[in-house]
């Protein structure tokens, strides 16, 4: 299911901590820098760090992955409990 992510690497890595991306003028917002923080702890990434636009599509393509195997799971259990 991994086959569909597209290997670009995004032009701006956006760094842990940092903020190249995030803010106006330099200045952070410390709930952005946490939330991409989590995002990043969440969402497999297949080289790190990558930009925050990657890491945006990387979380669409995992969710995506995972509404697949539930889907999946379901139809199993369906299946199963028709037995």
């Amino acid at each position: 299911m991994k086959g569909r992510r597209s290997g670009k690497a995004a032009a701006a890595p956006f760094a842990m901590a940092g903020a190249s991306e995030m803010g106006v003028g330099g200045v952070e917002d410390p709930r952005q820098v946490k939330q991409v923080r989590e995002l990043r702890r969440l969402v497999p990434c297949r080289r790190e760090p990558c930009g925050l636009g990657e890491l945006f599509q990387e979380a669409a393509s995992h969710i995506e992955d995972l509404q697949v195997q539930v889907n999946l799971m379901r139809m199993l259990l369906d299946k199963l409990s028709e037995e």
